[in-house]
């Protein structure tokens, strides 16, 4: 590896830690056990607070955001929201959404992320782009150096 490749390499990896290092925000709320948190109207971000995923009101403390919703079929179907701190995926990702049916049929859809305070207050949760279009530029200009 050269001189530049190095030091470029060295200072991609300093900007993801020093944004990785920052505490985030995220909305607590469970639609189960608590009316401000919705199923089926508007997230209300007004009605909400935002806990930060380091303290102790955290119920999971964590370093990103995750909005999991959860809906059972047919006659006697419920439908469950979940927003909480995050603190590891059991899919390896922190960021955008997955979706997969668990037993009985039930339809779960996560969404990680870690962008900006309360991101998960959102009814869809996206990428960061520019941290995308970064990373895209950085690997493109270390092949053209090589």
């Amino acid at each position: 590896m050269t001189g530049k490749g190095d030091m470029l390499l060295t200072i991609a990896l300093l900007l993801l830690l020093i944004g990785t290092g920052q505490a985030i925000q995220c909305y607590q709320c469970d639609s189960q056990q608590d009316k401000s948190c919705p199923t089926y109207e508007a997230f209300d971000t007004n009605v909400n607070a935002i806990v930060d995923c380091r303290s102790f009101e955290a119920v999971v403390p964590g370093t990103f955001c995750v909005k999991i919703t959860q809906e059972s079929p047919g006659w006697y179907s419920w439908k469950q929201v979940t927003r909480r701190c995050a603190s590891r995926s059991d899919l390896g990702v922190a960021w955008g959404c997955r979706f997969e049916y668990e037993d009985m049929g039930v339809y779960k859809e996560v969404c990680f992320c870690g962008d900006k305070d309360g991101c998960n207050g959102t009814s869809r949760i996206t990428t960061n782009f520019f941290l995308l279009i970064l990373s895209l530029f950085l690997v493109t200009f270390y092949r053209y150096i090589h």
